[in-house]
């Protein structure tokens, strides 16, 4: 084989090396925070869901561009365009894409490792749950709602799945308008699932438990997590099963 072929094969290897370094940076699953725009990153394609709609794109990267070729469905982005600038966050966890004339660039998409993980994104907090043995499933015999307490940039918030901050004071009004949304309409026989994180303050906890117990519904059931029950081995769509124990 002459030296100069050797060198064009060299070349291509390299190249197809490179492409595929780059793109196993972004390949798995991601978000924007509200949930409206999934991104499911795999080696020979990318899925976008958007409004309730699916889109399949052929993909590639360089170091600055993502490079789209719509295969199934209208344009994922509806503008017909094939090439962005993205930057993608030191850690590999935080996503930008903008098109090359935008200014800006769009919201942050993060990457998405389990079904905890996506439900703790989505209301923009960190929990790292408390570790006990012996955990009993979440009541069946009634509803929950749950409470998340924990930290944004170190700050304590409490929330709900209504992705607004809760100010515990009108949980009661959160309570029935969860309520009224089942269809079981509403029930004496809610409870709160308090989701809550390992390092919080006692006096904290307890300031939020006491809110909670001063509505009609005043069950409580914290959840934990041990080695049997692992929230973070779940795949990104599944329906979280809480287990923890009835306070």
């Amino acid at each position: 084989m002459k030296p100069i072929y050797r060198t064009l094969i060299l070349i291509i290897i390299l190249s197809s090396c490179s492409s595929n370094s780059e793109k196993d940076k972004l390949i798995g699953n991601w978000s924007v925070p509200n949930g409206l725009n999934e991104f499911e990153f795999y080696k020979d394609s990318l899925i976008v869901n958007e409004w309730g709609m699916s889109y399949i794109n052929e993909w590639n990267i360089d170091k600055s561009k993502l490079y789209l070729e719509p295969i199934k469905g209208l344009d994922s982005f509806a503008l017909k365009t094939k090439s962005f600038d993205y930057r993608l966050s030191t850690n590999r966890d935080t996503l930008f894409i903008k098109r090359e004339t935008d200014s800006f660039f769009g919201p942050a998409i993060l990457r998405i490792k389990n079904a905890f993980d996506y439900q703790l994104k989505r209301n923009y907090l960190t929990i790292e749950l408390p570790t006990e043995q012996d955990l009993v499933k979440e009541p069946d015999s009634s509803v929950g709602l749950n409470i998340y307490v924990g930290y944004n940039k170190d700050k304590l918030i409490a929330k709900s799945d209504d992705d607004r901050n809760l100010d515990l004071t009108d949980i009661k009004y959160f309570a029935y308008e969860y309520m009224a949304s089942t269809e079981q309409g509403i029930q004496p026989n809610l409870h709160f699932n308090l989701i809550a994180d390992k390092k919080i303050k006692t006096s904290e906890l307890d300031s939020v438990r006491n809110i909670l117990k001063q509505t009609n519904f005043s069950k409580i059931f914290r959840v934990y997590t041990n080695e049997k029950v692992d929230y973070n081995k779940t795949n990104w769509k599944d329906e979280l099963v809480w287990y923890g124990r009835i306070e």
